[in-house]
């Protein structure tokens, strides 16, 4: 079973993670960490694209010695994570509350059978926030002694509560990447109006108050031939990312200020791929130039 999901900026993402990966386990190959990684929404371990929206000229990164009826199919998150040889993770942990995706996951612990994985079929809105806690305590503080972490969050659309996001940053010892779902909430937002009240519930869970509303719209008055009309106006696709960089720049000491764009095949912008380092140290400082230099070369 593979995720029936993506696109030629899906081959992109990967290849920006992989890289961050293996650049982040090389940084730390002489330190003394315990090194987690936790793949929010993982998938079943491979993906799918649509080979109509491939662009032809990126060779993907599991491409090699397939045929042609597998060139499509990509190697997901969670297995290159585990492929990462040179310096391995000492730790994974996969959460997909897909039952069926979960079963396929599971399978990559007897492929694997010397790393220690754990699948988790919950909301990982409600694993991650818990993680982060039982953590900082167990490990006494933040940022965790001995131990750090990347954390992948890949929702389809608005999963990510800002909770989640918080609760990330509080340990000072995790590595954040977010697909941020630009798309959808441009749906959510309508251009001429305020969103209805299920939308502005699912938009104060994403941007963690209702902060988005005064950020995003404002009120214009124009005259008329019967007097004056009020008009709400919501900014563009670049303001709805600046808040959540914004945002996450609030909570996380280090953040990329140059996410990449996904756009689909009529250029039409999906998502925002964004970094943020909760070290406030030394090593937040190099996590982000890593990130930034990825960001910008693919």
């Amino acid at each position: 079973m593979v995720n029936d999901f993506g696109g030629n900026w899906t081959r992109d993402k990967l290849r920006i993670l992989e890289d961050y990966l293996k650049a982040y386990t090389t940084a730390l190959k002489k330190q003394p960490f315990r090194l987690w990684y936790v793949d929010a929404f993982a998938g079943t371990g491979y993906v799918s694209l649509d080979s109509g929206n491939v662009a032809q000229s990126r060779l993907s990164i599991s491409e090699d010695g397939l045929d042609s009826d597998t060139a499509n199919i990509l190697k997901g998150s969670a297995r290159l994570a585990i492929e990462v040889d040179d310096r391995p993770f000492d730790e994974f942990i996969f959460i997909e509350k897909n039952f069926e995706y979960a079963s396929e996951l599971s399978k990559l612990k007897g492929e694997f059978s010397g790393r220690s994985i754990r699948i988790v079929p919950d909301d990982a809105n409600k694993f991650l926030p818990d993680w982060c806690a039982q953590n900082n305590r167990r490990l006494g503080g933040t940022p965790w002694p001995g131990e750090r972490a990347v954390v992948f969050l890949d929702p389809f659309a608005t999963e990510v509560d800002w909770q989640t996001i918080q609760r990330i940053s509080e340990t000072k010892s995790v590595d954040l990447w977010i697909l941020f779902p630009l798309s959808a909430l441009t749906r959510m937002l309508p251009t001429d109006r305020e969103p209805d009240e299920a939308n502005m519930a699912a938009l104060n869970r994403v941007f963690g108050s209702q902060e988005w509303q005064s950020a995003l719209y404002r009120r214009q008055v124009q005259p008329t031939l019967f007097g004056e009309e009020t008009r709400i106006i919501r900014d563009d696709q670049q303001a709805i990312m600046d808040l959540y960089l914004e945002k996450l720049r609030e909570v996380f000491p280090a953040v990329s200020n140059n996410p990449r764009w996904f756009r689909n095949s009529r250029n039409s912008p999906l998502f925002a791929f964004m970094f943020a380092a909760s070290n406030p140290g030394r090593g937040g400082r190099i996590a982000l130039e890593i990130a930034n230099h990825l960001l910008n070369r693919w």
